[in-house]
């Protein structure tokens, strides 16, 4: 394969363009796949990353307090899974 040099600007938030061709050799679909950057010998790589999420599993009484909020129009935002169980533990 020949090598080529493609050349992207940063903006003022540091970010830069993934150049199409780079995207399309990767499979990258820009605004659905996240990228990852590794330093390797003072190279800087940019591969592809899949993130597998989880399923959350409630218990049955989990489920009825969850049910409960969410019919008492009384839900509630949580910036993970974890901060959820750890509320649905304090009810």
């Amino acid at each position: 394969m020949a090598e080529f040099l493609w050349i992207s600007s940063t903006n003022i938030k540091g970010q830069a363009t993934i150049p199409g061709p780079i995207r399309n050799l990767l499979h990258i679909r820009p605004g659905v796949d996240k990228v990852g950057f590794r330093l390797r010998k003072g190279r800087v790589e940019v591969v592809p990353v899949t993130l597998k999420e989880r399923p959350l599993r409630f218990s049955k009484k989990e489920w009825f307090k969850i049910e409960k909020l969410r019919t008492r129009g009384r839900g509630k935002v949580f910036r993970s899974a974890e901060q959820a169980a750890k509320y649905l533990k304090s009810l």
